[in-house]
């Protein structure tokens, strides 16, 4: 009896996994962080985001001690045709086996408060937060050149 028991636990964890993300999935590639002076208080990060698994998930927040507030923002055209940066607090999806893309002028990580410049080649330490994946630390590099 035990030893159905245990089978059917070790069959039933394989299949839920065989469901789930995880970090290992995610790929960050082509990441880097600017802001627009050395003065400034907000700056920005733009990647691509591989999900390499087999499971839709979802960038849902992210963190740095670099920034007081960390968001995760878009652009939308307001009904006066103005262009505003959107906080978007559900998110960002990446279906399985696709890539999302943060880019200046589309969807992007936006740090507020800064606590110090982000300078040229300096190394931004990220968390990146996924629905499915759980937590990804990284760091993204500045390049006040792109």
């Amino acid at each position: 009896m035990r030893y159905h028991i245990t089978l059917a636990i070790a069959v039933l964890g394989t299949v839920f996994s065989a469901f789930s993300a995880s970090a290992e999935d995610i790929r960050i590639l082509d990441a880097f962080a600017r802001s627009s002076s050395p003065n400034a208080m907000a700056g920005a990060a733009f990647m691509e985001i591989r999900n390499g698994g087999t499971t839709d998930d979802r960038l849902v927040a992210a963190s740095s001690p670099m920034a007081k507030l960390v968001e995760l923002h878009s652009h939308r055209e307001d009904s006066s045709g103005v262009m505003r940066m959107i906080d978007e607090k559900d998110g960002f999806p990446i279906p399985a086996g696709k890539s999302l893309h943060l880019k200046r002028g589309g969807l992007h990580i936006m740090f507020m408060g800064l606590v110090e410049p982000f300078d040229d080649g300096k190394n931004i330490p990220i968390t990146l937060i996924f629905e499915k994946a759980g937590h990804l630390e990284t760091a993204i590099p500045v390049d006040l050149n792109r």
